[in-house]
């Protein structure tokens, strides 16, 4: 049975993208602090596995231990979807040092630390991998209030790149998906700050002015990337790597 490794499986993107895999038949290993809705989505599958390794990204030595744990169980990944990330606004004159550190932490250092730890399972099993990273349309442009959280993204699309350069040898492709804005509980947050600070606190505006900004005329929904991730993990997307993928409702075309 193939098998999948996914941080920050266990609301959102992550949540979606794990149930995508478990429903085709992989074992998946999800890596996060959130134990809880892991069980909730393990308890709906029934085709696949779904296995929790309670996962503090920010800590290299957890990642690590975290990662031997589920090779042990599982064996060395088939894919990889490096999902976990923090996002907090603020704008220039407002950041705290303790708020930065932790979208450093999280969206780029947690990033490069779980693709060392598993691109090494995928390399000594010999048999190639698909490596996903999760970068954002902020890699490609700028947002109000997003100024630590984008560059930490423009780095993983960078990251991305290099690291399709580096294992491309061990025939490990690696590609990065780069939406925008999707309905989360992550983006609930986001949403409650630009309702307080555009909309008189109405946070149904402010999705609205949102929605109005993509062609397409609507924020996307977590499955919705999710496919693409699947994609990008399959033997169909098999001569890309190093690509950034936008999945932005026509956001990057205007």
């Amino acid at each position: 049975m193939p098998t999948v490794y996914i941080t920050g499986g266990a609301t959102g993107i992550g949540a979606a993208t794990v149930r995508k895999f478990a429903t085709h038949g992989f074992d998946v290993a999800v890596f996060d602090i959130n134990g809880e809705d892991v069980a909730k989505i393990s308890a709906e599958i029934d085709t696949g596995s779904v296995h929790f390794f309670a996962t503090d990204v920010r800590n290299r030595q957890a990642v690590r231990t975290s990662i031997a744990a589920a090779g042990e169980k599982l064996g060395a990944p088939d894919a990889l979807f490096v999902n976990a990330g923090v996002q907090k606004l603020q704008g220039i004159f407002e950041m705290e040092d303790a708020d930065i550190d932790l979208i450093i932490d999280v969206n780029l250092k947690g990033t490069l630390y779980t693709v060392a730890e598993a691109a090494a399972l995928m390399r000594d099993a010999g048999k190639g991998g698909t490596i996903v990273l999760m970068a954002s349309d902020q890699a490609l442009v700028g947002k109000e209030g997003s100024i630590v959280y984008g560059a930490t993204k423009a780095g993983v699309a960078q990251m991305a790149k290099s690291l399709a350069l580096a294992l491309s040898a061990h025939k490990i492709r690696v590609n990065a998906v780069c939406p925008a804005t999707v309905k989360t509980p992550l983006t609930d947050h986001v949403f409650s700050w630009l309702a307080d600070k555009h909309f008189d606190g109405d946070v149904n505006a402010a999705w609205a002015a949102e929605a109005q900004m993509l062609p397409i005329g609507r924020v996307a929904e977590p499955d919705e990337i999710a496919e693409v991730v699947f994609f990008l993990s399959q033997p169909t997307s098999s001569f890309m790597t190093g690509a950034l993928v936008p999945i932005d409702g026509g956001l990057t075309a205007q």
